[in-house]
């Protein structure tokens, strides 16, 4: 039956994407709750002091006017350092496409039925996808109840923005995380490859961010995470090119673990 991989996948993560999506929209919540708490140029004068690597690595540039709006806070406070929890979703359901059931012994049993092998790569990943889709619009749904609650005056076109921004990333880590299972067939390697890859990147930004300015800023542009800067929204909107290119990376390694898994024999 067409789709019964993708439902079924879908019913089984439930719960899971429920979960995720309202821990990270509670802090969402919360964010914005604490927004009329706080006096943001104290904080601004704070930074000031601070040497000029350091306000990177808190990912604010040289404009630090940029925190003093209720959207600039939120994306460096909510979007900017929960890089790396927002990516761990990816990376435990990229696990789920084929390396935990093949780990466990299941996957044989599965592939007995009449199924191609590559549309249960591709339902499955379309499943995860989706789920994605949903956490983002749970957040966004934090962000918004938080204006009502708190009565904070917050753009939500351009938070909208941010969160779409994030999307092309998380795909991507999604797919390579699914193509290192797929290749690498042991769940161990496949998350280590996967966490390797994540937190590298993650650090490769960060470093880059306190060399503004230095031949260090170029490590940026190894990083997927520069790509999903919600600062950079704020200040330039939405780069559709880069998020094009960050699509049809994501699409391509879809496709390479479609390959990987359909060319070798499945361990049991």
């Amino acid at each position: 039956m067409s789709g019964a991989v993708f439902v079924e996948t879908l019913r089984r993560t439930w719960a899971q994407t429920l979960l995720w999506a309202c821990g990270l929209a509670f802090v969402a919540l919360i964010i914005v709750l604490m927004i009329p708490l706080l006096d943001v140029m104290v904080f601004v004068d704070l930074l000031k002091e601070l040497p000029a690597f350091v306000r990177g690595a808190v990912g604010v540039g040289s404009d630090l006017m940029v925190i003093t709006t209720p959207e600039g806070f939120i994306a460096v406070g909510f979007f900017g350092k929960l890089a790396l929890i927002f990516a761990a979703y990816p990376v435990i359901m990229g696990l789920r496409v084929t390396a935990n059931e093949e780990e466990d012994g299941i996957l044989d049993v599965l592939m007995s039925a009449p199924l191609p092998r590559w549309r249960m790569v591709v339902e499955k990943l379309a499943a995860y996808a989706l789920s994605l889709l949903v956490i983002a619009a749970v957040v966004f749904a934090g962000m918004w109840l938080g204006t009502l609650i708190a009565d904070v005056t917050l753009d939500m076109g351009l938070m909208a923005q941010v969160v779409v921004n994030i999307l092309p990333t998380l795909l991507l880590i999604l797919a390579l995380t699914a193509l290192a299972g797929a290749a690498l067939r042991r769940r161990r390697d496949a998350l280590i490859a996967a966490t390797v890859f994540v937190v590298a990147s993650f650090m490769l930004d960060t470093i880059g961010s306190m060399g503004a300015g230095s031949a260090a800023e170029h490590l940026r542009l190894l990083s997927v995470f520069s790509a999903a800067s919600a600062v950079s929204v704020l200040e330039r909107g939405l780069a559709w090119g880069t998020i094009a290119a960050l699509l049809a990376l994501a699409l391509t390694v879809s496709g390479g673990a479609v390959w990987a898994f359909h060319r070798r024999d499945i361990g049991v």
